[in-house]
């Protein structure tokens, strides 16, 4: 049994202090993050460090009690509320009971015996059972292994164990295979061997597989139109806000927010509390007549941002909804499909075929704090045409988010 507790402070080593004074030497440091306290919606708060930490619990052990004292119901599986005999009449028993009839189930008075409590677990045994449990994860672990251990024993080198990183980081095995094949190809000599070498080429052709399509371009005079779309809970508010943090604040240009999600009131409640703090304009259609009337009202902006409400793949109706606001809106618009980089492969093939009917043009990762596997964009990347123009990883405004790099990503993969 472990105990887990978290702690705060301006700084780790503060951090790891508080967590040392209160928990002791035994306690273990098992993961750090920057929060942000203050502000509103994580904009302009301070930023602390959060650090978690688990302490080994040594289990109790009780003492069993010999037997424990009777009483009227002990014994009994189950209590029968038996009137007490009235002063002058036999205290012979109901006759009813004593004989019940066939059909009735007879209940019987047991011996008072003494009732047996299960005592914790000793230490021995609570390590002995944890031992057990990590003997499971490891034979867990050494099977998925053990799929790709095979293929990598016959790369040379240290070609090998870098086409297990490459897997175990969700990079298909057909990419992977063909990246490791390319480098072995291009490896003059004994650089086979050199596992920084092989990493420097695999970073290199990874970052060629990774299409990036820009930032949002402005153009002088003329308002640029960028919609946001996605599945719910990808972060299409907070991505836009975080976008208006940066072209407002940070760019110093003329920036306006469009919401046309009007099915979450705590959506335009939110992006609402953004626009205040930036000092920008918010506007809220309801239909494609409040719509228009309002892209003519900012029609001298730079920028125009325009948050969606979030879409299922699979709602058919949802998905014509969508188009048919596109192209009723009569602007050009630069539109991005979000895509949080915690989906899995499949079900991120599955959201572009189906968003494919809006003709989205640029992509945007969300969420690649949260991800495992960054290998799973180079994938999704290598099906489709469209490229990558930001990715997000974190819910802070303004400052997590940032213009997709293809050498930054490949490094994160490596």
């Amino acid at each position: 049994m472990m105990r887990y507790k978290t702690y705060e402070a301006e700084t780790l080593q503060q951090a790891i202090l508080k967590m040392t004074i209160d928990l002791g030497k035994d306690a273990l440091l098992i993961d750090q993050r920057q929060v942000r306290h203050g502000g509103l919606f994580g904009l302009f708060g301070k930023k602390m460090v959060e650090v978690t930490a688990a302490l080994p619990m040594k289990p109790v052990i009780k003492q069993a009690p010999a037997s424990l004292p009777s009483s009227p119901s002990a014994g009994m599986t189950r209590a029968v509320n038996t009137p007490l005999p009235k002063p002058g009449i036999s205290a012979r028993p109901n006759a009813a009971i004593v004989a019940p009839p066939a059909n009735r189930v007879e209940i019987k008075q047991r011996e008072n015996l003494p009732i047996r409590e299960i005592s914790p677990l000793s230490e021995i045994d609570a390590v002995n059972l944890l031992q057990k449990e990590m003997r499971e994860i490891k034979t867990k672990m050494d099977t998925m292994i053990g799929v790709n251990s095979s293929k990598m024993n016959v790369y040379p080198g240290k070609s090998g164990n870098l086409y297990m990183k490459l897997t175990q980081n969700e990079l298909s095995e057909e990419l992977a295979e063909r990246l490791i094949k390319r480098i072995i190809t291009e490896s003059p000599g004994g650089l086979v061997d050199d596992g920084d070498f092989i990493e420097m080429r695999a970073r290199t052709h990874l970052a060629g597989l990774i299409r990036t399509a820009g930032p949002i371009q402005l153009v002088s005079g003329v308002p640029r139109v960028v919609i946001l779309i996605g599945t719910t809970g990808v972060g299409k508010t907070t991505t836009i806000a975080k976008l208006a943090a940066d072209f407002a604040f940070d760019k110093n240009k003329k920036v306006v927010l469009i919401t046309v999600d009007t099915y979450r009131i705590a959506a335009v409640e939110q992006l609402r509390a953004y626009a205040d703090i930036l000092s920008i304009p918010l506007e809220v259609a309801f239909s494609q007549q409040e719509f228009r009337e309002a892209m003519i009202a900012y029609a001298n902006y730079d920028l125009i941002l325009i948050d969606t409400a979030g879409r299922s793949q699979k709602n058919s109706l949802q998905m014509a909804e969508l188009k048919s606001f596109i192209d009723a809106a009569g602007y050009k618009m630069d539109v991005h499909l979000l895509l949080s980089a915690t989906t899995k492969y499949r079900e991120m093939i599955d959201i572009i075929e189906n968003f494919k009917k809006v003709n989205f043009h640029k992509i945007i990762f969300t969420k690649l704090d949260e991800t495992v596997g960054m290998g799973t964009i180079i994938n999704v990347l290598s099906q489709i045409p469209q490229g990558i123009s930001y990715i997000t990883t974190g819910q802070n405004v303004p400052e997590d988010i940032e213009v997709a790099d293809a050498n930054k990503l490949a490094k994160m993969i490596i």
